[in-house]
């Protein structure tokens, strides 16, 4: 009998461990013994709890085994149970560098949001574009990334971390995207034919615009008919996508002083209006209202002389709004991401300091010192001033295993692996703390 190797044992989402043998050469040698002795209901529910690293070497064990990880149903079961057991922020971080030719980093680390391990944050991968002058993250769904890229051959990329797969996304039919003209684009997940899809907002001048929906599962554009009211308005280029896969913007019609928040209904693609709390729908408000999505429920922060941040207990249930909680102070902090209990990062600006932090609820529980952006004071109307797409460099962190080539799997299909790298196992980057 051919002596057993252990295959490195695996911890899950619940704290169990599971050991896997292999033959000593490194290829399973009783894989239909495997098969015998575990149902393959009982195999799902051992596997979906791995981790998606731990799933891709798997997949080489045996051929059931890869079909059944491979499967869209294990993909989504996988996919559900992350985000439920999520405790992770990601953040992403661009850096641009010209040696010798333009060039920019993609950098994805993660903030841990687990009461024991608060703050702790882990490298987990990156990336180098060369000759691209500027990117930018559009979105995130379901485990995916949008990133914008001032590139010749691409101004559209999906990435997915947990797999360091990368694709290029084509041009609409007869259109050649220009980088600075994409910003309020969103990425979704239409759960009716289970595929990804981009929302497309493109700028063709002041308010005016033309929307495309890109279908990931068909590699495919569609135009979408815009009725006047939606062609000339305004766009914030800060959307959210909430856990249903439906993103959404705060968005200010030509005709009207006030703001709306409106989803993009994939089913017919066309926008759906969604209402404001108490009578926020007739205000109207210096900056744009914006939008988060706290466990699922629609979140909108409403700033004003102080920060007002409200929450949809009900998803389209104008008397479920409800005030979570207000900022009256000088110097409130501005939200970039919320997560579970009551855990949010937000940029917080104050004098002679600006830089993220954790907080929970109202209080400061940590500050990211070394994570810091430009901000900028106007000594004209005595305010600080920041970058907004801040907010779409950070997000919840849910892993998936969804394959980013179209169910036709089409040469023609722009796939590839880019040039990932990653730091050893388990090594700690702690650099945006004290």
């Amino acid at each position: 009998m051919a002596e057993l190797d252990p295959f490195p044992m695996e911890e899950s989402d619940s704290g169990a461990t599971f050991f896997f043998y292999l033959g000593s050469t490194g290829k399973n040698v009783y894989p239909m013994a495997y098969e015998s002795q575990l149902p393959e209901e009982i195999c799902m529910k051992i596997l979906e709890r791995l981790s998606v690293k731990s799933l891709i070497r798997f997949k080489t064990v045996c051929k059931s085994w890869r079909s059944l990880i491979s499967a869209p149903d294990f993909i989504d079961r996988h996919f559900d149970r992350s985000a439920a057991n999520s405790n992770k922020l990601g953040i992403v971080i661009l850096d641009k560098g010209y040696s010798p030719r333009p060039q920019c980093s993609i950098y994805l680390d993660t903030i841990n949001l687990s009461p024991t391990s608060l703050g702790e944050t882990t490298h987990i991968t990156g990336q180098v574009v060369t000759d691209c002058e500027r990117a930018r993250p559009l979105g995130c769904c379901r485990g995916l990334l949008l990133l914008g890229f001032d590139c010749i051959d691409y101004k559209l990329l999906l990435s997915n971390p947990s797999t360091r797969e990368s694709k290029e996304i084509p041009d609409p039919p007869y259109w050649r995207l220009e980088y600075d003209y994409i910003s309020a684009s969103a990425l979704g997940y239409d759960f009716n034919i289970k595929s990804h899809k981009i929302v497309l907002i493109y700028e063709l001048g002041k308010f005016e615009y033309c929307i495309w929906v890109y279908t990931l599962k068909t590699n495919s554009w569609t135009c979408v008919d815009l009725d006047r009211g939606h062609k000339f308005a305004y766009y914030d280029i800060l959307p959210i996508t909430l856990a249903n896969g439906v993103p959404h913007w705060v968005i200010r019609h030509k005709d009207k002083v006030s703001h709306a928040i409106e989803y993009f209904d994939f089913a017919v693609n066309k926008f759906v209006v969604v209402p404001q709390p108490s009578d926020y729908d007739n205000r109207n408000f210096c900056f744009s209202p914006q939008l988060h999505d706290t466990e699922g429920s629609l979140c909108i922060a409403y700033p004003r002389c102080n920060l007002e941040i409200w929450v949809m207990k009900r998803y389209g249930v104008k008397e479920s709004w409800l005030k979570w909680m207000s900022f009256k102070n000088e110097y409130v902090p501005f939200p970039l991401c919320f997560a579970k209990n009551n855990i949010n990062v937000s940029l917080f600006v104050a004098r002679g300091q600006d830089c993220c932090a954790i907080y929970i609820g109202k209080e400061k529980e940590i500050e990211l010192k070394s994570l810091r952006f430009e901000v900028s004071f106007d000594r004209s109307t005595r305010q600080f001033r920041f970058d907004r797409c801040l907010k779409k460099s950070v997000f919840a962190f849910d892993e998936s295993l969804i394959c980013l080539e179209n169910d036709e799997g089409e040469e023609g299909a722009i796939r590839r692996k880019l040039n990932w790298w990653e730091r050893e196992p388990g090594e700690k980057c702690v650099s945006y703390f004290q």
